[in-house]
């Protein structure tokens, strides 16, 4: 499931397709540029999804708070879909 795409964001964000057994496992998908990708497994995505500092510190192309705040978007629908799948 893709959260953003290049047409009108700075990432290219999804929920990528894995053979997890439990939700701790899933994986958020953060492409930066063509080349940049960052996975961020579920559990980590949890523990940095109201920090901003913590997501500037995961994605060092973000460049503000501007960035920062859009991403920490993508990553709250990503945790409200796990947890939803995993009900």
């Amino acid at each position: 499931m893709s959260y953003s795409r290049w047409l009108d964001s700075t990432f290219y964000t999804y929920w990528r397709t894995t053979d997890a057994k439990n939700k701790n496992d899933e994986v958020f998908i953060c492409h930066t540029d063509i080349y940049k990708c960052h996975q961020i497994k579920y559990i980590e995505c949890k523990r940095m999804v109201e920090n901003l500092i913590a997501i500037k510190g995961k994605i060092n192309e973000i460049v503000g708070d501007e960035d920062a705040l859009e991403l920490q978007g993508y990553i709250k629908e990503f945790v409200k879909d796990v947890d939803k799948e995993y009900k």
